[in-house]
């Protein structure tokens, strides 16, 4: 069996040739579509990463 040590959620910001920021969003493998854009790197981290807290938190009340 393969060790897979990557995570299983991030997020990942990049900056596009226009200046803008976008983030992509990867959610227990699997990758949702760029989301953007954004005036700087942080407002793209900080909004992929409420994304990500509120689909742990669902994920985490369908298990109960």
């Amino acid at each position: 069996m393969a060790q897979d040590n990557g995570p299983v959620s991030k997020v990942v910001v990049e900056k596009r040739l226009d200046g803008k920021y976008f983030y992509a969003l990867t959610f227990r493998g699997v990758t949702y579509p760029v989301k953007g854009p954004f005036g700087n790197p942080m407002e793209a981290a900080a909004n992929g990463q409420a994304v990500l807290k509120i689909l742990e938190e669902r994920a985490g009340s369908a298990k109960a």
